[in-house]
């Protein structure tokens, strides 16, 4: 799934995604919860916010292997879109460049 509206520097903005999205990968894979948020600052006030997300009958391993092959979908899906989600059947990921999970 994706917002349908384009960032105006897509190779930038992709970049700053996947470093978010990998380092809520690794926060949500690590903890017992299986779950990680969080926001990067992009300038100009705007900030992108992410979320990872397992099961809880995923192993550390396991779950960071699904979050990753999640983020891997991201150009096939997303590219350059100002938000979009991977939903699987153990994780997902999802952007934004709006709050959209209270804390």
């Amino acid at each position: 799934m994706l917002n349908m509206q384009n960032v105006s520097e897509p190779t930038i903005f992709n970049q700053k995604t996947r470093e978010l999205l990998s380092q809520l990968a690794k926060d949500a894979s690590f903890t017992t919860k299986k779950y990680a948020a969080g926001e990067l600052e992009l300038g100009n006030s705007i900030k992108l916010y992410g979320l990872a997300q397992c099961t809880w009958d995923l192993s550390t391993i396991k779950c960071l292997q699904c979050l990753d092959d999640a983020i891997g979908q991201l150009p096939s899906c997303c590219d350059g879109k100002e938000g979009g989600r991977v939903v699987g059947g153990s994780c997902n990921i999802r952007y934004e460049i709006y709050p959209f999970v209270s804390a």
